[in-house]
């Protein structure tokens, strides 16, 4: 029996369908993997901060907040916050 052109057609928009649905399935796990990875990376960078904030003690200075969100080391004065590079 030859086939007829409408059920070709639908054949192959059948298997188009599916190639799209496994296309779209592994873009989806790729942004997921992605995502983990960089907040992998971000709490290991936190982790990293504050153990050397840690570490560092007392005695090198407090450890604050710069504008851009980065831990920085600072000597607290009697009237003022001062960068701890611009050391006494």
């Amino acid at each position: 029996m030859k086939p007829f052109s409408l059920t070709t057609c639908i054949r192959q928009i059948w298997i188009m369908s599916g190639w799209l649905r496994q296309e779209a399935a592994v873009a989806a796990s790729m942004l997921v993997l992605q995502r983990h990875q960089v907040e992998l990376k971000d709490e290991e960078a936190a982790l990293k901060d504050e153990k050397r904030a840690s570490a560092d003690g007392d005695e090198l200075g407090q450890v604050g907040v710069d504008s851009q969100g980065q831990l920085r080391r600072v000597r607290i004065l009697d009237d003022y916050i001062m960068p701890f590079e611009c050391g006494l």
